[in-house]
């Protein structure tokens, strides 16, 4: 019995006593330790090798859900990913869009010739979010400045955020239109927005972004060509009434041979009056404001979007506003 309790503490002593020729510390915090889905979190890693280190150090990062049944863990890689003296390392851990939203055990080594250095358990946590999306002007409106009865272009971008996509079916995608125009006026500038052929929305699909031209139009005054009512032609047709009188009159009271006579002289006078109708044709340019004219400013229009089951664009996340803006200047209309 002696015996075999010495020779149980000559193998256990050794290993009980054995120790890397390094030490690892590792930040305690991820930094974040919470992350969206597509979100990215990191670990500081710091190396101190003793006086008979003979490295070199290889490192290792495991990362365990903390349930069954999840797709797209995240992947923990260290950088450098080996190292030959003291200094320090970064691991990295990275999730995608269709990572589980559940909380993960990250675990990394630090191995060489002498043993291997193991971390405390770091958690992150991949947040359940909810799906939406952004704008952003991707170019500004052009030109700037335009007289009244003209319009204006520029590009908007829209933006999936967690893994965003419209739902399927015709005309299910996102509708843009300007929320809202500065300062208020009687008739303002109106914009419109562009969308694929055939599709009367904005679809976004495999988190894919999308754009849309942005077209703001005014209104002005319009040139159209009228007739003079007093014109050459206008007294040409009235010229041939009375000639019609006297051929009705002949015709009615005459004889049949004389009432084809007078018929004749009848179609006559008719071609002679248009034939001096055109002949004395007379047009004129009129300038008219059929709607008004858009009052001469600065406008600012704040642009948003809705797809079909009601989510809006959300752009909280840079300038606390509900969408991006962008202006026309307008001036008086070109005479």
């Amino acid at each position: 019995m002696a015996a075999a309790c010495l020779l149980a503490a000559v193998f256990v002593v050794p290993q009980a006593s054995a120790q890397t020729d390094f030490t690892m510390t590792v930040n305690p915090n991820l930094s974040p330790n919470a992350v969206a889905p597509g979100g990215v979190s990191s670990a500081q890693i710091a190396i101190l090798t003793g006086s008979s280190f003979v490295g070199p150090i290889t490192f290792g990062c495991t990362v365990s859900p903390s349930v069954g049944g999840t797709v797209s863990n995240p992947v923990c890689t260290v950088s450098p990913a080996t190292m030959n003296a003291s200094g320090s390392a970064v691991a990295t851990i990275t999730t995608t869009a269709k990572t589980t939203t559940v909380s993960y055990t990250i675990s990394i080594t630090a191995t060489d010739s002498t043993g291997t250095a193991t971390s405390e358990p770091l958690t992150l946590t991949v947040l359940s979010v909810t799906q939406q999306f952004t704008i952003t002007v991707q170019t500004a409106v052009a030109p700037t400045s335009v007289p009244a009865g003209s319009g204006a272009e520029g590009t908007v971008s829209v933006n999936p955020v967690n893994g965003y996509t419209t739902p399927t079916g015709q005309d299910k995608g996102i509708t843009l239109y300007c929320a809202t125009v500065t300062p208020l006026v009687t008739l303002p500038p109106f914009c419109s927005f562009s969308y694929p052929t055939g599709e009367k929305t904005l679809p976004i699909t495999s988190g894919a972004g999308a754009t849309s031209t942005v077209t703001i139009n005014t209104l002005g005054t319009t040139t159209i060509q009228c007739a003079n009512p007093m014109s050459p032609r206008f007294f040409a047709l009235w010229l041939g009434l009375p000639m019609l009188s006297v051929v009705g009159l002949g015709a009615g009271f005459g004889r049949k041979r004389s009432r084809r006579i007078w018929v004749l002289a009848g179609i006559f006078v008719v071609t002679t009056a248009f034939l001096l109708a055109s002949s004395c044709s007379n047009t004129t340019n009129v300038t008219c404001t059929p709607k008004g004219v858009t009052p001469a400013n600065t406008y600012t229009f704040t642009i948003v979007g809705v797809d079909s089951n009601g989510v809006a664009s959300s752009n909280t996340g840079s300038s606390g506003s509900s969408g991006p803006t962008v202006s026309l200047t307008v001036t008086a209309p070109v005479p």
